[in-house]
């Protein structure tokens, strides 16, 4: 084999290192999803104390982490980043198996949530470096199958694991593999070149910016916060539906746990993964055919997944018939990650090399603080109000409200980058 067929392959290598680093990232977040019904039983909780546990307690210490973590991607070595982001999560993980109680189990989804917030910004700060604007979109696409894989595999083994020996060794099987994969990806991916398929912008290339003057550089950018904002509202209706899914199975349509953990692996898993992946791969044929990448047709491109989303979502929880609401909640399992890919692969190249961690780190901010931790906290604070078998299916309803509000926010990030573009 030559060395050039070796050196075009290995991308692809650290991608699929990357894409399973983040499905443990995927597993582990999603695991508490699958579990609330029986944690709850055990510890007493409430809809409002179990919204805390799945949303806040893990989202607002994700958020604090956020940003320097992005600051660190910037500045030091991403493998190494990454490697002890990994790990750390993963031990977390595994230790919510040990939880005695509500504030012990809040203590180790905030260790989640701090290592967990190195994941994104670095996986893709580090394929940015190793895939140019004309694939961009499909090896983030890519990447993202591991948010469907990884749900799919919490939901599935551990719907199994919890019906057989409790939800206490669902955590801790969840936190394995992470364990086993960090030397993997620590002794055998490479630190990339930065910027090594971008043009430097002038502005970046100068004298080391603050973080405030950084920030001011991105808002600058037309159409990025625009993105940005719509991705924290995206996050509020899509994390908080498929992570009470399972509640709202069990109560409103009396499905056992381990099937209820099945339909939602086969959605939001298996079809949300064949989703992500081909919305990438689709905008990037588009745009190679019409002249190259183009952030502004990319981002209109993704504006009609959540408006789709977010009508086949309140649809799965208003129907009654078993039958259609599966169709529906398959249909949206599958419309769920597929904005991921267009809009992110807008959000890094309109970011440029040297501010794409940052980027990444403050879409991630956003999501986990007010989309993961308000948008969960939410849909159980609206479960207690109404109350009855339908007050989980009301907050669901409400959440995806936010979901739309986000494809509309992607049509005007579209409007505001054809204007300064010109085209």
């Amino acid at each position: 084999m030559s060395t050039a067929t070796q050196v075009s392959r290995y991308p692809w290598y650290v991608l699929g290192v990357l894409t399973l680093a983040q499905t443990c990232h995927g597993i582990d977040r999603a695991i508490i999803g699958l579990v609330l019904a029986p944690l709850g039983r055990e510890f007493a909780l409430s809809d409002t104390q179990l919204g805390i546990l799945a949303g806040f307690a893990y989202g607002i210490f994700f958020a604090l982490a956020a940003l320097p973590f992005g600051i660190a991607v910037d500045k030091f070595n991403r493998r190494n980043l990454m490697t002890a982001a990994l790990t750390l999560w993963s031990g977390a993980t595994a230790l919510c198996g040990l939880a005695t109680g509500f504030w012990t189990l809040l203590a180790g989804r905030a260790c989640v949530g701090v290592a967990e917030a190195g994941g994104s910004p670095t996986g893709m700060s580090l394929l940015s470096d190793y895939f140019g604007e004309d694939r961009r979109a499909t090896a983030i696409g890519i990447w993202y199958l591991s948010s469907g894989i990884g749900l799919a595999i919490a939901f599935i083994l551990g719907g199994m694991i919890v019906q057989e020996a409790g939800w206490r060794w669902a955590f801790v099987a969840a936190g394995i593999p992470g364990l086993v994969l960090a030397p993997l990806l620590l002794f055998t991916v490479r630190e990339p070149r930065r910027g090594a398929h971008d043009a430097v912008v002038v502005a970046e290339a100068g004298q080391p910016l603050g973080l405030l003057q950084r920030i001011g550089l991105l808002a600058g950018r037309p159409g990025l916060l625009l993105c940005i904002c719509a991705i924290v509202l995206i996050a509020a209706g899509i994390y908080g539906m498929s992570t009470w899914l399972t509640t709202f199975l069990i109560r409103v349509h009396g499905i056992p746990i381990a099937r209820a953990g099945m339909f939602i692996a086969i959605a939001y898993g298996g079809l949300g993964s064949l989703g992500g992946f081909l919305a990438g791969w689709v905008i990037d044929i588009v745009n190679r055919r019409r002249g190259g990448f183009a952030p502004a047709r990319t981002t209109l491109f993704g504006a009609t997944i959540p408006l789709l989303t977010a009508a086949t979502g309140i649809g799965t929880v208003l129907v009654r018939d078993l039958d259609s609401m599966l169709a529906l909640l398959m249909v949206c399992g599958f419309l769920s990650a597929s904005y991921n890919g267009p809009i992110y692969a807008v959000i890094v190249t309109i970011a440029g090399p040297r501010l794409r961690g940052l980027a990444v780190s403050l879409v991630q901010l956003g999501a986990n603080l007010i989309g993961v931790g308000a948008g969960t906290y939410l849909i159980g604070a609206i479960s207690d109000y109404v109350g009855g078998t339908e007050g989980v299916a009301w907050g669901i309803g409400t959440a995806m409200l936010f979901t739309f509000a986000g494809g509309v926010l992607l049509l005007l990030a579209s409007r505001s980058i054809r204007r300064a573009s010109g085209r």
